[in-house]
């Protein structure tokens, strides 16, 4: 299956764009404050509203950011002259800019034994995305778990599924995250304290020393073995569960484009 050859584009609009950046502000939110953001994003939005309210680069870096993300090739020039002054620029010039230029999957119908099938079409365009980003593909059915690729791939199903009908995706959360920092967090202070244990131990000719870094190895193995336990960190969404339940989530949200 070539997954380039499922995915369709259209040129997009400013509104869209705009749709992109509030589910864009809306899963930040979610995701590290546990919450919705207290004001929605519109185009009289000042740039640096935005920039304060998402914690965005100046806007050198930030108009790369969006070149990348909407895989457009603007000069900085261009991109200056709608974010600064950015408590000038309103995000209404950004969405037009980006609209004028950009284009963004959207679900190809599919037929099947001779009739049109919107959640199988939503289906293989999800397929194509995670295709596109490096993923393989070949053992994804719609009754495959996504916690098998929601984290591993989690830019393509924040930034590119969940664009294709934004404001759709359940709320998002990390699972076992805990296990996850616990383990680095034991593992740098492990990393931290061994040239100081070795130092001591070897000057006083004592190896009680090493107990230090030794004891911040085992907390390093137990987060790992609890983290492998509940299976690893997750990107959890909502109640969904399967592929197919995100596919028939999005064909009932997301518009479907018959390819002609």
């Amino acid at each position: 299956m070539d997954g380039d050859l499922l995915i369709l584009k259209e040129p997009v609009t400013a509104k869209y764009v705009l749709s992109v950046f509030r589910e864009q502000h809306r899963l930040y939110f979610l995701l590290d404050f546990d919450m919705l953001p207290r004001e929605e994003l519109t185009f009289e939005s000042t740039v640096e509203e935005w920039r304060e309210q998402m914690d965005l680069l100046d806007w050198r870096p930030l108009g790369q950011a969006e070149n990348e993300l909407w895989e457009i090739n603007l000069p900085d020039e261009e991109w200056k002259q709608v974010l600064e002054p950015e408590d000038e620029k309103t995000l209404g010039g950004v969405c037009e800019l980006i609209a004028r230029h950009a284009s963004a999957p959207v679900i190809r119908e599919e037929t099947f034994f001779g009739k049109p099938c919107r959640p199988a079409s939503a289906f293989l365009t999800i397929q194509a995305l995670l295709q596109e980003a490096g993923a393989d593909v070949s053992e994804i059915s719609p009754s495959t778990d996504l916690s098998a690729y929601s984290y591993q791939y989690g830019r393509t199903f924040l930034y590119k599924i969940a664009n294709l009908s934004p404001g759709t995706l359940p709320r998002p959360e990390i699972l076992n995250g805990d296990s996850y920092r616990g383990a680095d967090l034991s593992l740098l202070w492990m990393t931290g304290t061994l040239p100081f244990a070795l130092m001591f131990s070897l000057g006083m000719r004592s190896p009680w020393f090493l107990l230090i870094p030794g004891v911040f190895f085992l907390m390093y193995l137990l987060f790992r073995w609890e983290l492998q336990r509940l299976g690893g960190t997750q990107l959890k969404f909502g109640e969904l569960k399967t592929f197919r339940d995100l596919a028939e989530l999005m064909a009932a949200k997301a518009p479907v484009v018959v390819s002609i």
